[in-house]
């Protein structure tokens, strides 16, 4: 073998040196600026999620405001009781009292199958025709908020009977009523 010239030897020297500095840098230096770069990404999420919460802490005294006032209409929007049972009485009790301040009559009530957190009632009753137009004021108008889904009217005995005033004869109405339900 050969041994190397003066000039082959520094280049070779260089190599092995820049061999060194590439290693170090791979080695050391490099982890810690990827760990300076990691911390500040860190740094700025968490600056994120503090001006975030900051927002919400401002607002909890205007979201508990809203939630209270919600709470106190929710006997506006809902039947509220312990379960459906017992709501779907309630809304019956409601509803013949309404018929019957109307001056009407009830012949039946029924459930109906519906979704949860819905009731909804099949109720026939007999009511004047003038009447009939209070029991769907007073129905509109009543608390909770009721959704008349159908309204069939039929004036029982109108063919071949005599002549009568509209407002003086009897109409059988079969109704379909629904209302929220929300546990107590």
């Amino acid at each position: 073998m050969t041994s190397l010239s003066d000039r082959e030897r520094r280049l070779v020297a260089i190599l092995i040196l820049i061999a060194l500095i590439a290693l170090g840098w791979l080695a050391v230096v490099s982890p810690i600026l990827s760990g300076f770069e990691t911390r500040a990404a860190e740094r700025e999420r968490l600056a994120l999620v503090q001006a975030s919460n900051e927002r919400l802490i401002d607002n909890v005294a205007r979201l508990r405001r809203t939630a209270e006032a919600q709470r106190a209409n929710r006997t506006r929007f809902h039947l509220i009781a312990p379960t459906p049972e017992a709501a779907s009485e309630q809304l019956k009790d409601r509803v013949s009292a309404l018929i019957g301040e109307a001056g009407g009559e009830v012949r039946a009530l029924q459930d109906v199958e519906t979704a949860q957190g819905r009731i909804e009632l099949r109720i026939e009753a007999r009511v004047g025709g003038a009447q009939l137009a209070r029991l769907l004021e007073r129905l509109q108008n009543a608390e909770p908020l009721l959704i008349m889904r159908s309204l069939s009217v039929s004036a029982p005995g109108a063919l071949g009977a005599e002549p009568s005033a509209p407002s003086s004869r009897n109409l059988d109405i079969r109704l379909d009523v629904a209302a929220s339900h929300s546990p107590a």
